[in-house]
């Protein structure tokens, strides 16, 4: 089995995997265990969602690029003018200040 996607933390792989289940598509999580030992461990820990059926690959990328659009045409950052702006901007749209660090 190759990685389909390798997501953020459990949760979001457990999100995913339901996801992808509604669309009878089905997956394994690997790596999930690994998780708390993110840090400590000399290994990539995280964790892996791996297609069950690889015929089935286009269709789950699909779902998954679909996903990944919703989630980040959502996230926004705050300006020190008070406006918010889409996380892909890189400076304000209303004062033009850089967005600031993480």
């Amino acid at each position: 089995m190759k990685t389909l996607y390798a997501a953020a933390d459990p949760i979001e792989a457990e999100i995913l995997r339901s996801y992808l289940a509604e669309h009878d598509i089905a997956v394994q999580i690997l790596g999930a265990g690994l998780w708390s030992g993110r840090g400590e461990l000399p290994v990539d820990a995280w964790p892996r969602l791996m297609l069950e059926d690889e015929g089935q690959r286009d269709e789950a990328r699909e779902l998954l690029r679909r996903y990944e659009h919703r989630r980040h045409a959502q996230a926004s950052w705050s300006c020190e003018c008070g406006e918010r702006s889409p996380v892909h901007f890189e400076v304000c749209w209303s004062c033009g200040r850089e967005r600031p660090a993480a």
